[in-house]
């Protein structure tokens, strides 16, 4: 199987960004689709930059001409529009897809139950579908809630108000993955082309619970803060809230508490326990260096409040 070399990245968000960088040092040669054009901030010389009209096959086909891979990061409300780009893809001969599926549960089994999973299940689906008559190739990637989030925002632990919900008294694990080990991962992939075709490939850097993410956020907030902990039913809630949800008014606030009520709820596998870290380059972290991470990341200034959340919370789900 010939090396991929050429990889056409889409979307230059947070994980975007990171992804471009490490893309680069690993040595392939890289071009950013972009709705706007180039501008004085753009990435180094090496990087090419190309103008597109995501709604235009032909747009995209004359960009996607002599790429290798694609890279997808959109945010959810592009989404739907990667079937368009898979399409062009296949049309200009490019030979691997990475949808933008980074998210909590997207890939878990059962997961496509969870009306905030939807569209990245369709695509999946539509991808799974071009593969098996081989017009293309893709990779999947499972690698839970980004390690950022679970310790920046208000979603195990709230620093702010000083309270923690506490799913089933916070027992059940799940992964999780840093932002620049999704990036090693990504490229680790695209380098190992055969081992990562048509398949899952699952990563983390650890696996948490949320009584260990909130036995440190108690460690490291200060002895004078004082923890309310509410217990929260996880099964009871999770049906509560699949009961009085539809997928059309999924906002902010109910797609977190579904997200948070399924991850931390044990229904789903949530931790991952076929690893392929060693495939793609990632090492998985021990408790002390978690920990070390923990107490850098976990400081008021540096707290998401919940007016925030509106523009962090696809980081969960894919790129912003």
């Amino acid at each position: 199987m010939e090396p991929i070399r050429n990889v056409a990245l889409l979307g230059k968000g947070w994980l975007g960004s990171v992804i471009l960088e490490q893309l680069v040092n690993t040595g392939f040669q890289v071009t950013v689709l972009s709705r706007t054009a180039p501008s004085a901030d753009e990435p180094p010389s090496s990087v090419k930059t190309v103008q597109v009209d995501y709604s235009s096959i032909d747009s995209l086909v004359a960009a996607l001409q002599g790429q290798d891979a694609v890279v997808s990061t959109v945010g959810a409300p592009g989404i739907s529009a990667q079937k368009t780009v898979i399409d062009a893809s296949i049309q200009a001969g490019v030979r691997r897809f990475i949808p933008s599926d980074f998210g909590a549960l997207t890939t878990r089994p059962g997961g496509e139950s969870l009306p905030l999973n939807a569209l990245w299940t369709d695509i999946q689906n539509y991808l799974k579908e071009k593969a098996l008559s081989g017009q293309i190739e893709y990779t999947l990637f499972a690698v839970g809630p980004f390690l950022e989030f679970v310790m920046s925002m208000p979603f195990l632990t709230d620093l702010q108000t000083q309270t923690a919900p506490l799913y089933d008294n916070g027992v059940h694990t799940f992964s999780s993955t840093s932002v620049s080990s999704v990036a090693k991962a990504v490229a680790g992939a695209l380098e190992n082309a055969a081992a990562t075709k048509n398949r899952l490939v699952s990563v983390h850097d650890i696996v948490l619970t949320q009584s260990k993410v909130l036995d440190l956020a108690k460690k490291y907030s200060g002895p004078d803060v004082k923890w309310i902990e509410n217990p929260v039913d996880a099964a009871a809630e999770l049906e509560t809230i699949l009961q009085n949800t539809k997928q059309s008014d999924l906002d902010l606030f109910k797609t977190l508490a579904l997200l948070k009520a399924a991850l931390l709820g044990g229904k789903f596998e949530a931790e991952f326990k076929d690893l392929d870290n060693d495939l793609v380059g990632v090492r998985v972290l021990s408790d002390n260096e978690f920990e070390k991470i923990f107490a850098t990341a976990f400081k008021p200034s540096q707290m998401i409040a919940p007016e925030d959340l509106q523009t962090n919370i696809e980081g969960i789900q894919g790129e912003a």
